[in-house]
Formats: structure tokens, sequence, C-alpha cells
């Protein structure tokens, strides 16, 4: 009957039945103990209610009864507008949802109010564009905005003035912000900062960001990685979205000289291991064909290592490298050209170019090897402003046989005759020679 209504319910029939039952029982009740009261005065002499009590008993029995029927009435009554009493029910809680929606509705234009007064587009004039755009003048430019235009403009003294107030800005911000030690210098000239590092990149900074005169804005970015030909050039579109995401990730960090520097480092690095890993590509299909191998042999964990700082920096900006790996870069050499596959590369001397724990590029030889020059052990580097991998291999093959022939001299002085077939050159030492390490000359290798 009412089981829309989610209550627990019994039938109307069940509900007249029991009210029923319990009034046949009460005044079943009445009528046994009043024949029981008689019985009991004629066997023993008891005491027996009087008609006055008996009349109030049952006079009490028909008010419960009255009382239980009319209440069973009203039932039957309310019973037959369950309907109208439901639906009456459902508008009421359209209603309460309405005035919820009503209420989240009043919240959300009170704060849309809000935010539009920062959002909303100014009003541009389309028609004096267009008009300037297809005549190339505006024939409804007031003469006197010129004179007007002319007064903006500030006058030597007080563009100097201007200057010498945004150069001792800008220098008082680059003492008090704490700069990486690897950057090579830091000079400051008419309000401008010039950030840079040897080999990687040259940054031109001010003050003045989105208005603010404590934030850095970038006027100019350079990246001093190159080759012969000079340095890697940087498309426009792609300078201006670096610029930009670094300008942002500057103006929440605290220190804005780290941020600038993890990013363009790691960017600078990246790019020179490819520029790198390009040329040994183009030197094994070159003229060093069957001579040399280069073998990406893992991913650097220095590169993940490196890339904490700025995956943390993640956090307050869109530009995330978690993903960032650089490569690392196998070289071998002296490769036997008839016999150039996997066996004799394990054999041969190999240049390893990775970045180190520190994020710089590392080359290390396989095999301790000592400078011609110095005769002292051979130091392989790569210069990031030109880079030059030919370069590197001729060095380190020049250590090699430097280190070769000193091994071979170094044998040779400990024996006093080296004699071979009758064909070849024979070998002797003067044994009134005391030392013979810069005098001992070898034959054929």
């Amino acid at each position: 009957m009412a089981g829309e209504l989610g209550q627990q319910t019994v039938e109307l029939g069940s509900v007249v039945r029991r009210a029923a039952e319990e009034s046949y029982l009460a005044l079943r009740e009445l009528v046994e103990k009043s024949q029981a009261e008689s019985d009991w005065k004629g066997a023993y002499g008891g005491r027996q209610r009087s008609d006055s009590e008996k009349k109030i008993d049952l006079l009490k029995f028909i008010a419960r009864t009255r009382q239980r029927m009319l209440r069973l009435h009203v039932l039957a009554k309310w019973c037959q507008q369950v309907p109208l009493v439901q639906y009456c029910q459902q508008l009421g809680s359209t209603l309460s949802s309405h005035e919820t929606c009503f209420t989240q509705t009043a919240d959300s234009l009170f704060f849309m109010h809000e935010g539009l007064q920062q959002a909303r587009a100014p009003t541009f004039d389309v028609p004096s564009a267009l008009e300037v755009m297809l005549t190339g003048s505006y024939q409804r430019l007031p003469r006197c905005i010129e004179d007007i235009g002319s007064q903006n403009k500030l006058s030597p003294d007080e563009e100097k003035h201007a200057l010498q107030k945004l150069d001792t800005s800008v220098r008082y911000k680059v003492l008090v912000n704490p700069r990486p030690k690897e950057v090579s210098s830091i000079s400051v000239t008419d309000g401008i900062a010039v950030f840079r590092v040897d080999g990687e990149f040259k940054v031109l900074l001010t003050l003045g960001y989105r208005g603010n005169l404590d934030l850095w804005r970038i006027l100019h970015m350079e990246l001093l990685v190159g080759e012969k030909n000079g340095p890697i050039k940087l498309g426009e579109i792609r300078r201006f979205a670096l610029g930009d995401d670094i300008e942002r990730r500057m103006a929440v960090s605290e220190n804005p000289f780290s941020v600038l520097y993890a990013i363009l480092h790691e960017f600078s690095i990246s790019l020179a291991m490819d520029t790198i890993i390009r040329q040994a590509n183009v030197l094994r299909h070159g003229r060093w064909k069957e001579a040399i191998s280069s073998e990406r042999i893992s991913d650097s964990t220095a590169g993940q290592t490196g890339n904490a700082a700025v995956m943390q920096l993640g956090q307050d900006g869109e530009f995330d490298s978690s993903g960032f790996r650089l490569p690392v870069l196998k070289l071998n050499y002296w490769l036997d050209g008839k016999n150039s596959g996997p066996a004799e590369s394990d054999l041969s001397p190999f240049i390893k170019i990775e970045a180190g724990q520190d994020m710089q590029i590392k080359c290390q030889h396989s095999s301790f090897i000592l400078d011609p020059l110095t005769d002292k052990e051979a130091n392989l580097s790569l210069d990031l402003s030109c880079i030059d991998v030919e370069k590197l291999i001729l060095k380190a093959i020049a250590c090699n046989r430097h280190t070769r022939l000193l091994d071979i001299q170094r044998q040779l002085c400990k024996n006093v005759q080296i004699s071979q077939s009758p064909k070849d050159v024979i070998l002797k030492r003067d044994i009134g020679v005391a030392k013979c390490f810069k005098q001992t000359s070898w034959a054929r290798l």
C-alpha cells in the first residue's frame, strides 16, 4: 500500500482483524472474570464485586474499543488518499532538489562574476583595424594624438635616470639570489643581466615579468653548443616556448637562477649528445668506414639523477622531464676492415662518452693511455662550443699509439739482444749505454 515510502507496512485487513480479535478477547476476559467471581462466592463465601464496579469495567472496555474502532475508521479514510499523499511527497522532494540547485547556481554565479572581472576580453575596434589593414591609413585619427605621443616619450635625462634605477634593482636581485657554481659569469649593463655558462648557453635577463619588478624576464636566449660551422641554432617558436616556460618556473621559485641553469643545462647536454651521436654516425658511414664502430650501449643513469631536481620543479609548472634519458655512446676504433664483427669490436679499444653524475659530458678510454705531450695520463674531453668527434678519435689514437710504443720500448730495454728471422731487422742494445729509453729505435710492429 505504501511500499514506495520505504517504511515497514502491514495490510489494512490485518490491522482490522487484529483489532477485532483483541476486542473480543478483552470482552471474553471480562465475562469470564465476572462468572468466576460468582462461582467463588457461592463455594467459599468470598467477596464479590458490586454492580457499579462491573459497570465501570464494562464502560472502560467500551471506551477502549470505541477509540480503537475510531482509529481504524480514520485509517481507512486515510488509505483512500494514499496516491495523493505520495504525489505530495514527490512534489516536496522535487522542490527540495530545486532549492538545492538554485542555491548552487547562485553560488556559482557569484564566483563566476568575480572571475569574469579578470577574464573579460577587451573591446576591439574592428572597423578601424579593417580600415588600417585594407587602406594602410586611418582617416579618423586626431592630429592632437601626435603631440600627446611625443609627450609620453622620456627625455634623455629621464631615460638615463630610469636606466640607472633599473640597473641598481637588477644588481641587487643578482646579489641576493644565489647562483650555481657552474655559472661562468654574470654581468649587468644598463639594467640587463647577462647569465653565461661557457660552452652551453647565454641568457639576457631583466626585471618586469608580467609587470612585476620583482620577477625575472628573459630578453634573449642563445645556445653556445656548436660544431665547426658554428653554434646550433634554436628555432624561434621553440626558443619562445622554452623561454616562456622558464619565466613561469622562475616566477614561482625561491631560487630562480638554479631553475634557469637546471633546465638550460640539461637542454644543452641533450643537444650535445645528439650532436656527438650524429657526427659518429657520419664518420662511421664516411671515410672512417670499417675503421670505427659506434654503439648506444645503455641509458645513462646520470640522466635520472640529474633530472631529480627538474622533476621536483615540474610540480609548479607544465614542463616535466621525468622521462628524460641521456644516451651513452661507445666508439670502437682500430678495427680490421675484413673482420669487423662483434668479436672484433669487443677486443678493440674504445671511447665511452656519457654524462656523469654531475651532468657533464665525460670521455673515458677503455685502457690507460699517456699523452705524448705531457707523458701523463691522457685527458680526453670535448669542447661543447666546437664538438669534433673526429678530433677526439685522432687524439685517442695518438695517445694509445704513444703508450704502446713506450711499452715496446720498455720490453726492448729489458733484453740484451732480440733476433727474429734472418730477413727481419735485428735490434741490439749497446751495453755501454746506461739508459736507452730515449735512444732505442723500433722496427716493424
